[in-house]
């Protein structure tokens, strides 16, 4: 039996500029994240026939194939059913996949999967993609199955946790991991689940081709999220955290300036009320419209605010940043 899991993220600034080729237009930016210890797993157990059973604990799926050909190409299961069509072990197999980031929270739990899934397929069939190589099968598949645009910088943290700088190059997109103090970060952030997202955020697409058509209006806009995430970048090298609030809340005025969908009168709400308690900066995680809000917090604040968020309809989540990126077991 093979079990694999990896991290989910909390993005610090620069999403959405980690799509091609937006990043392209706007002077290679990066994107900063950083790995929570909300997991995505996936567990794998050979069978002796040709027979596929997938299982998702979390969607409340299972689905049982006769073989590997008879995977259909639109499902509910489509990301795991694409991976085997990719990696084609030569034998059945029984799949179990979970995550515990709720549904459309924002902190790419799908991303995580997906990368959980591509190590244990890897290992699998005999390791053949050496592990940075998985992020581009991973982001490939992702976009086939979403059909739109998909970004770079989900991958990063699930492969490699710590805190990344995402980096667009010429030749390709690299990370760089920050030596972060995880136990300061942690002391200074709450993240809250405002809900599944009941309309959309940032649209990717509609996003990426306004910037390709030129659209001055929007190009400025991503100028602004692209200035804060270079601020943030410094900011993180310089291991000066007390400086994170001010960017953090820079980059999330510019986002919202992006869609009108990405905030929600609920959203505007909890973080109201949290700032009144001691949150300094909160920004959206993810595309918005709903999903996770991150915060970050005076020190010793954390209680008061992760209060005013219960009691304004936001579910606080557990969690840790954490070194740790993907893991890979066979037992």
């Amino acid at each position: 039996m093979i079990r694999s899991s990896a991290p989910t993220r909390i993005d610090l600034a620069g999403g959405t500029l980690d799509i091609w080729p937006l990043y392209l237009l706007l002077g290679n930016p990066p994107t900063l994240n950083a790995a929570i210890d909300l997991y995505a797993t996936v567990e794998i157990r050979p069978r002796k026939d040709k027979t596929i059973v997938v299982e998702s604990k979390d969607l409340k799926l299972r689905e049982t194939f006769p073989s590997l050909e008879s995977l259909p190409d639109n499902h509910p299961l489509e990301l795991v059913l694409r991976a085997l069509k990719f990696y084609r072990p030569a034998r059945g197999a029984e799949i179990v996949t979970d995550c515990q980031a709720p549904a459309g929270s924002g902190i790419a739990g799908s991303s995580a999967l997906n990368i959980a899934l591509n190590g244990a397929l890897n290992r699998m069939t005999g390791q053949r993609y050496k592990n940075r190589q998985l992020i581009d099968i991973a982001k490939n598949i992702e976009t086939q199955v979403i059909r739109t645009p998909t970004g770079w910088q989900d991958y990063f943290p699930a492969l490699l946790g710590g805190v990344q700088a995402v980096l667009p190059t010429m030749t390709g997109v690299t990370s760089r991991q920050l030596p972060i103090d995880l136990d300061d970060l942690n002391r200074r952030f709450v993240l809250c689940y405002t809900g599944k997202p009941r309309q959309s955020g940032i649209n990717n697409w509609e996003v990426t081709k306004s910037a390709l058509d030129g659209d001055k209006g929007v190009l400025q806009k991503l100028s602004r999220i692209k200035d804060a995430a270079l601020k943030m970048e410094r900011v993180l090298d310089q291991g000066n955290l007390d400086r994170m609030a001010p960017v953090f809340a820079e980059e999330w005025t510019a986002r919202k300036t992006l869609a009108p969908g990405i905030s929600t009168a609920e959203m505007e709400r909890i973080i109201s009320a949290a700032l009144r308690e001691g949150a300094l900066a909160a920004k959206v995680c993810g595309a918005g419209g709903g999903g996770c809000l991150a915060f970050i917090v005076r020190k010793n604040a954390r209680e008061r605010v992760a209060a005013a968020i219960t009691r304004n309809g936001g579910q606080v989540l557990n969690f840790r940043f954490v070194r740790r990126g993907l893991r890979v077991r066979e037992i």
